[in-house]
């Protein structure tokens, strides 16, 4: 009987497995066609300012979010939509609509489309909706019996500001009967599912059940076996315990033969002893004729020691006056140890002050390098500034003549092409600017040096560039295994604001950039590792020329930019006593070695 239960519950459990499998399936094969159909729809919809976004952004809010979000970035690695990257947000709240292309929602997700239409006015976001009532969404469907039915709301779509191609609507459902007709089923459909889900439920609990009980009576049964256990190992330890005593018994006789040939021994060897003394008495007496002999000769040895101390007590008198001698010359010695003394003074003296002059004269000539550097760094400076000012000044005012030139009507088409200059090179102009004020405040001011942590640095700047990352859909990597640093907490924050401003900047078009940051304790050091995945730099072709003021290592002009970034990170590191080191290639990023002192240095 119990051999037909346990069957029978094997058999519930895995049919009731295969059908949890059989429905999670099912769900993943539903979010992949409902993908795959919002991805055919974006190709009957226009939107006009989709040629100046540089990806498409899809934003899921509704029921089983994860799993779409989880399978929408599946499809984006090796499909486009409008022949641009997709990128796919999770929006948790109405407010957090925007910034998107297309916006998915499912009824279950309990939001009320009449809040969110007023937000999607002009402002050129499809939604796309599921199982809502006909006529409540821009494109509505539902998934009913395998297959996708859909109706179109082309008012709705052209208040967003939005096209629709007729071959869309000639596809879906146009009557709302049709559409009731199918919501109708859908429903009764999803309530059956619903009930087969809870009978499902209740058996699972029915099965966690009998399953407890199993396990109930396993660990009895294991309980019985372990006390037959522990009667059969009762049974052997008296066994062993008789045959314990038998030997001990057995022991016990051979011990008393073993006395008894020893209490034999014993007597031979007092027998022997016997014979021994009377051999050791004669022997005393011997013993004692030789001690009357060695006592004479100790009398004539004590005759010779007193001869011996005579002639000691003369060596004595003799010493002491050798003593007063000495003590005499002893005066002599300190006055010469003194002048010895007085004689190294004067030298340690010298000594220290041939260092100190020494170490002033290395001061001088580290401080001359300094000027030398920063006269020569000053020489480029200006340089560049009269260069990098004059361009855009000149452009400036060849842009001003042509517009006065140009104002005519018949010719009127080339304004905005100047004002297109005018604008670049006040660009150009202030962003020069700038980049001058910021090298002006590094050579000029001395920041506050403090122990402080590389990671409060990184989340104290990371904000201002959050957006844009999240825009572009780049991941940041961070690994903060440090004990901190001795150095600037602003120029830490200008260094690693350069460093995030390159990567973004010059990011491939084709990869979504990925930076990774690390930090860690080495040699008494503390070690930045900062790393992405950009358009690198051909390190031959720029050698002895990577950290120069106005510098740029990209032939793109639409990449705006000084030059004056990588100046800025190195000259910033070196005042704080640090390291840094570049490693690159071309189209495979860059990765900065950077190192700074751990604690404050010895002055």
């Amino acid at each position: 009987m119990s051999k037909c239960f346990i069957l029978i519950l094997f058999l519930s459990c895995f049919s009731g497995l295969l059908f949890g499998q059989g429905l999670e399936a099912n769900k993943t094969i539903r979010n992949k066609q409902r993908v795959n159909y919002i991805y055919n729809v974006t190709e009957y919809i226009t939107w006009s300012n989709i040629g100046d976004n540089s990806s498409f952004t899809v934003g899921v809010y509704g029921e089983d979010k994860d799993a779409m979000i989880k399978e929408f970035r599946k499809v984006a690695l090796r499909k486009r939509i409008k022949n641009l990257p997709v990128q796919v947000v999770n929006i948790t709240s109405v407010e957090g609509i925007k910034d998107i292309d297309i916006l998915y929602i499912h009824k279950k997700s309990g939001v009320n489309l009449d809040a969110v239409l007023p937000k999607l006015a002009l402002s050129e976001i499809l939604l796309v909706s599921e199982n809502y009532p006909f006529q409540a969404s821009m494109i509505n469907f539902m998934d009913f019996e395998n297959e996708l039915h859909f109706e179109v709301n082309e008012k709705q779509i052209n208040d967003a500001g939005l096209l629709v191609s007729p071959q869309l609507l000639t596809f879906s459902i146009q009557q709302q009967k049709d559409w009731e007709e199918i919501f109708t089923q859908l429903e009764e459909e999803q309530n059956k599912i619903e009930v087969q889900t809870n009978k499902l439920e209740s058996l699972n609990k029915e099965i966690d059940l009998q399953k407890a009980r199993l396990d109930a009576q396993r660990d009895q049964i294991r309980a019985q076996q372990r006390s037959l256990i522990s009667q059969e190992g009762d049974i052997s330890e008296k066994q062993e315990e008789l045959s314990r005593k038998l030997s001990e018994i057995a022991q016990q006789k051979r011990e008393l033969s073993n006395l008894q040939e020893l209490i034999n021994r014993q007597n031979d060897e007092a027998f022997r002893l016997t014979n021994t003394l009377e051999q050791q008495e004669d022997s005393i007496q011997i013993r004692k004729r030789e001690l009357l002999q060695q006592r004479h000769k100790m009398s004539e040895q004590e005759e010779s020691i007193l001869n011996q101390s005579e002639a000691i007590n003369e060596q004595d008198a003799e010493i002491n006056s050798q003593l007063e001698k000495m003590r005499s010359q002893g005066l002599l010695i300190y006055l010469f140890a003194g002048i010895i003394i007085l004689i190294l003074a004067l030298i340690f003296f010298a000594w220290r002050e041939y260092r100190r002059k020494k170490r002033s004269e290395e001061e001088v000539r580290t401080q001359n390098k300094k000027l030398i550097a920063l006269n020569e760094s000053l020489d480029s400076f200006v340089y560049r500034v009269s260069h990098d000012l004059k361009a855009p000044v000149i452009n400036v005012k060849n842009m001003i003549t042509m517009l006065k030139e140009h104002t005519n009507e018949e010719e009127a088409s080339l304004v905005p092409k100047i004002i297109e200059n005018l604008e670049l090179s006040s660009n150009r102009l202030d962003l020069t600017i700038t980049d001058l004020l910021e090298l002006s405040r590094i050579e000029k001011v001395d920041e506050i040096r403090d122990e402080i942590q590389i990671e409060e640095v990184f989340h104290s700047i990371l904000p201002e560039y959050q957006v844009e990352l999240n825009k572009i859909g780049a991941k940041v990597e961070l690994s903060f295994k440090d004990n901190g640093t001795y150095s600037s907490f602003s120029e830490m924050a200008s260094v690693l604001q350069n460093l995030l401003t390159n990567s973004i900047k010059y990011r491939r078009k084709d990869t979504l950039l990925v930076v990774e940051i690390s930090t860690y304790d080495k040699n008494g050091q503390t070690n930045i590792d900062y790393r992405d995945n950009g358009q690198g730099i051909d390190l031959k072709q720029f050698e002895g020329k990577l950290f120069s003021m106005f510098q740029r290592f990209t032939s793109d002009q639409s990449i705006s930019g000084t030059g004056v970034g990588m100046y800025i990170i190195k000259r910033l590191i070196d005042k704080n006593n640090g390291t840094v080191k570049l490693e690159s290639q071309l189209n495979k990023g860059l990765r900065y070695l950077i190192t700074l002192p751990t604690k404050r240095p010895k002055s």
